[in-house]
């Protein structure tokens, strides 16, 4: 597949993970133009249907919210609230982090971090990071707030989630699929498969127009009679559906 927005091989070196955006074993990283493409996929998508800015962007599976902070920074001036909900505990920590990083206090502390470390061990690899957090500040100047919200829940229980997030226009997911993180399903889980369960947990969280963007591994197959596919395409060993609801 080609690119249909993000069409340019940018540096995206400023959103290397550990570098000015927290990182911690056992946490993943996502490739920042396929994240750009995606999200511009849905955007066009739900500016068809007249939506064309003021987005709640979530995601059920968000890890340390490397998506999620990265969407922020390149395409926050459409989004109004971003929120992040993972069934780990320890790993929303590291979420929290990265989403202060949206804010110029939250990037200001960051970069008197990484100041610090620098007078302590002087690595060109803390010099490279301060430019990095400083190029990423002015990048927030003169932008509205997006307000940030994180939360501890099974993605598959749609109870858990909408006890604490609704209205949600666009979900941006990366599925586990075996790597460094895999799916944390509870004893009384559905039969159904989890990408199933999934879809059904998100239903009562969105609002219209909404469009929810899933990737996963090619052989991962996804049916829910709820939702329609408007959209699939391929990168690498990734593949990437876009759906909506049917009602």
């Amino acid at each position: 597949m080609s690119y249909k927005y993000a069409i340019h091989r940018v540096n995206y070196e400023d959103f290397s993970s550990g570098r000015v955006l927290y990182n911690q074993r056992g946490a993943t990283a996502f490739p920042v133009r396929l994240a750009s493409e995606i999200y511009q996929r849905c955007r066009a998508f739900l500016t068809t249907l007249g939506l064309e800015t003021g987005y709640t962007l979530y995601d059920p599976l968000c890890g340390g919210a490397y998506l999620l902070t990265v969407i922020g920074f390149l395409h926050g001036t459409d989004l109004v609230r971003i929120v992040g909900s993972d069934i780990d505990p320890e790993v929303l920590a590291l979420a929290k982090r990265n989403l202060t990083l949206l804010t110029p206090e939250g990037l200001k502390g960051r970069l008197a971090e990484l100041e610090l470390l620098w007078q302590q061990y002087h690595k060109t690899s803390h010099a490279e990071a301060m430019a990095s957090a400083i190029r990423l500040l002015e990048e927030l100047a003169g932008r509205s707030p997006i307000a940030t919200q994180v939360f501890c829940a099974d993605a598959t229980h749609g109870e858990q989630l909408i006890a604490q997030v609704e209205g949600v226009n666009l979900v941006i997911t990366d599925l586990p699929y075996g790597g460094l993180v895999d799916w944390h399903l509870t004893p009384d889980s559905s039969s159904q498969a989890p990408e199933h369960q999934l879809l059904s947990a998100l239903k009562p969280t969105l609002t219209e127009p909404a469009v929810v963007a899933i990737v996963a591994p090619k052989k991962v197959r996804i049916n829910h009679p709820a939702y329609r596919r408007v959209q699939r395409f391929s990168i690498g060993k990734r593949e990437i559906t876009l759906w909506t609801q049917t009602d």
